[in-house]
């Protein structure tokens, strides 16, 4: 699997590792109302603990796939009362947005895994 995206330009080379994608997708999501927290695996909760949160992993799954496509997988801790579905669409949106934005990849695949529900 390819860690980073790599495009060549008239001045050189551009490359955005997989990291960046998934802090910008972390990001996206967190700007979306209902969404209380992004959910993380025991190794990224681990690390961000140790580095103080300064871990250079970020929660979430990025495949880079052919013609600047990227797929996405992240899950996400909504908000006791919302409406989930809702809150997902709504997360797949901003982050499609956002990413064409800042990366210019196209994400064609954002899977959206609802982890659990808190309190505000």
């Amino acid at each position: 699997m390819l860690q980073q995206d790599e495009r060549r330009n008239e001045y050189g080379l551009v490359k955005i590792h997989k990291n960046v994608v998934a802090q910008i997708a972390s990001m996206a999501a967190k700007e979306v109302e209902g969404v209380n927290r992004i959910s993380a695996n025991i190794i990224t909760r681990a690390l961000n603990v140790i580095t103080k949160g300064k871990s250079v992993r970020y929660p979430g799954r990025i495949e880079f796939l052919k013609n600047n496509e990227v797929a996405i997988c992240i899950g996400i801790i909504v908000n006791y009362g919302v409406n989930i579905p809702e809150v997902a669409a709504s997360v797949q949106e901003n982050i499609k947005k956002t990413v064409e934005n800042m990366t210019g990849l196209y994400p064609v695949d954002i899977h959206i895994k609802v982890k659990g529900v808190e309190a505000r």
